[in-house]
């Protein structure tokens, strides 16, 4: 499938800057429109916690000063958005519907619940770009809602703009129907690269050959793949594993299936999928 809608949720903060660098990146490799979405939340839905005892005049007040956030934080990304796109030399493409010029870019300004519309929306993109969050996991509960309640592949940015995305491919292979999604998600980028290589971490019980069956799966595409097995470190977490040995191969691409444990599970004690979230230095492609 051809990757033709990019989503990029913005929210005007500065640290947005790399992240659409990155998604600049990728909507050009692949000639394909890049929506910047910001969402602004509805005042009217905190009007219940306010009470009966609150005055019309200060639900009045309240609602402004709500508005008037918003407007500066759309503000915020849309003016960041358009210099993206102008350093990209992507064009804006047109309000009304058909003839759009490929590639380009989009911005879109929607009220409501952020992971309710985020996800609305990914569910008719190919590829969903977050970046670094407040408490450092990329893309927070968004992601989440992105990647698991849409069922779209996630694209995490590092904090660093990357100037190149899957020329040199590692996939993180465990054999989980996690790592089978984003294996399929991230064809188009497999296609496209001058190398791929399968990461097999640590000990994969009975199977002969780790990585073999999906090598093989890959030659049918027309896509060569090697194949690396490491051992997980002591007190390294398999996560760790796979950025380490990523970045050793130099790659400028990460595939890894999302959640292979519960989420709660893994924000408690920690997993693969936090760490990578927390830590990726490099593009990572994440499905669930």
């Amino acid at each position: 499938m051809a990757v033709r809608k990019i989503l990029v949720p913005l929210s005007g903060a500065e640290t947005e800057a790399a992240v659409l660098g990155t998604a600049m990146t990728v909507a050009k490799t692949f000639n394909a429109q890049l929506v910047g979405l910001f969402v602004r939340p509805d005042p009217t839905e905190a009007l219940p916690y306010l009470g009966d005892g609150v005055s019309g005049q200060v639900i009045e007040q309240l609602m402004q000063a709500a508005k008037s956030g918003s407007d500066q934080a759309s503000d915020k990304a849309r003016t960041m958005f358009t210099d993206a796109a102008s350093k990209a030399g992507l064009p804006m493409a047109p309000k009304a519907a058909g003839n759009t010029p490929l590639p380009s870019v989009r911005f879109l300004d929607v009220a409501g619940h952020r992971d309710d519309v985020v996800a609305a929306h990914s569910r008719l993109s190919d590829i969903v770009v977050f970046g670094e969050g407040n408490a450092g996991a990329a893309g927070g509960s968004t992601l989440e809602a992105a990647m698991m309640s849409a069922g779209r592949p996630v694209l995490i940015a590092p904090k660093a703009c990357a100037i190149h995305v899957g020329g040199t491919v590692a996939i993180g292979w465990d054999g989980s129907p996690m790592a089978a999604h984003a294996v399929t998600a991230a064809i188009p980028f497999l296609e496209m690269a001058k190398s791929v290589t399968i990461l097999c971490i640590g000990n994969h019980g009975d199977e002969a050959e780790p990585g073999s069956l999906l090598a093989d799966y890959l030659s049918l595409h027309g896509i060569s793949a090697g194949i690396h097995t490491a051992e997980q470190a002591a007190g390294r977490s398999v996560g760790g594993a796979l950025l380490d040995q990523a970045e050793k191969l130099g790659a400028d691409l990460l595939v890894v299936g999302g959640y292979g444990h519960s989420r709660l599970r893994e924000f408690i004690i920690g997993g693969a999928t936090q760490h990578i979230r927390s830590h990726a230095t490099i593009p990572v492609l994440m499905a669930h």
